[in-house]
């Protein structure tokens, strides 16, 4: 079957609520929870394609329920309307639907592609480029309480085969702790381990230039996001460490500002509105000298995690890691679900993304 022209016979949206392994604590909060969407596509011959985006209102201003109306009430009719006549033209048609709204837009975008890819009867990576490689090194996210549970957490997922392992720093009053508290975590680390470190916006100028006074140069991989958002003057005066913009990141456009003050981007697709975007800005950090790592949202399942996996096959290099959360789940939704090895995530296999999630759980965990 070919692919395109795709028409879309039904737009299924499920918003999920699923309970973490562990809490993670950030130092804007602390999750429980994963709060979900997953949209499912259908053509009218039956064939399905899938897509999620997680709820991550500091980054895209979207909550769950908006996500789910917003998926409904404007991406369904838009989606429905009219077919696709190739994979370029859904980005412009979820944009003419409503505006902004970039992780509702991601879920939708996915699951079409997802769809075209099966209908072709091939993995998503291989219909959208060459394939590079079937597995990444996956990255170990820690938020920890305490410095006694990161270093354990740490350890532990060395143990298991992770290469790349990111502590969320913040947490404590004084920003010099975090610098003392990951001088020990390298020591028992070593100096093999790929270690970052992310604030999540966490401080102020002034507190960023004492943690990194704090820390000897070369102790960190990178440091994500010590600042807020919209501060790149105070980005641009600290020195010591390389910088990884996340939270800062918006859009395309944004990428070029960052010259000559970051080392890379975290990629996240929910950011962009979808994967064509992500990898768009991919091709356009590397063209700026610039790194990028991929990243799911805390806590996506399989199916976000899966459609990170294709992207990541198609990228020159993923020495910075891709992070996948659907492990920090007590339950994933789909059955396989992406298999984590020895510190690796591997590329599902089949057409598609690889992975379809199990009804019963969806409806288990409908928020």
């Amino acid at each position: 079957m070919m692919p395109w022209p795709l028409s879309i016979a039904a737009i299924h949206v499920w918003p999920l609520r699923i309970p973490l392994r562990v809490p993670l604590h950030l130092a804007s909060e602390t999750i429980t929870h994963a709060e979900t969407l997953l949209i499912e596509a259908r053509d009218a011959e039956g064939l399905c394609g899938w897509g999620e985006a997680s709820a991550a209102p500091t980054m895209t201003g979207e909550v769950l329920p908006g996500m789910a109306e917003v998926a409904r009430r404007y991406l369904a009719p838009a989606l429905i309307a009219a077919p696709f006549s190739e994979a370029a033209a859904i980005t412009p048609r979820l944009d003419r639907a409503i505006r902004g709204n970039h992780g509702a837009k991601c879920a939708a975008e996915a699951a079409l592609l997802d769809l075209a890819a099966r209908r072709a009867g091939l993995p998503l990576c291989e219909m959208l480029g060459t394939r590079q490689r079937d597995s990444v090194p996956a990255i170990a996210m820690i938020g920890g309480a305490t410095e006694h549970a990161v270093q354990e957490a740490a350890l532990a997922a060395q143990a298991q085969g992770f290469r790349h392992i990111k502590v969320k720093l913040g947490l404590q009053p004084d920003p010099r702790e975090d610098a003392a508290m990951l001088r020990r975590l390298r020591a028992a680390l070593g100096p093999s381990a790929h270690l970052s470190g992310d604030a999540n916006m966490a401080w102020s100028r002034d507190a960023a230039r004492l943690f990194l006074e704090a820390l000897p140069e070369g102790m960190l991989n990178y440091l994500e996001q010590p600042l807020a958002d919209d501060d790149r003057a105070g980005l641009a005066g600290l020195m010591g460490c390389p910088i990884c913009i996340d939270e800062g990141l918006h859009a395309l456009s944004d990428i070029p500002a960052y010259r000559g003050i970051a080392a890379g981007f975290g990629l996240k697709s929910i950011k962009l509105g979808g994967l064509l975007p992500t990898l768009a800005a991919d091709a356009l950090a590397r063209a700026e000298g610039m790194r990028t790592t991929l990243a799911c949202k805390i806590a996506e399942t399989s199916v976000g995690a899966a459609a990170a996996l294709h992207i990541a096959a198609l990228l020159p290099d993923v020495e910075w890691g891709v992070s996948v959360t659907q492990a920090m789940l007590t339950e994933d939704v789909a059955l396989p679900g992406v298999k984590l090895e020895a510190g690796r995530a591997w590329l599902p296999q089949g057409p598609g993304i690889g992975v379809v999630p199990d009804p019963a759980r969806l409806s288990a965990y409908q928020a």
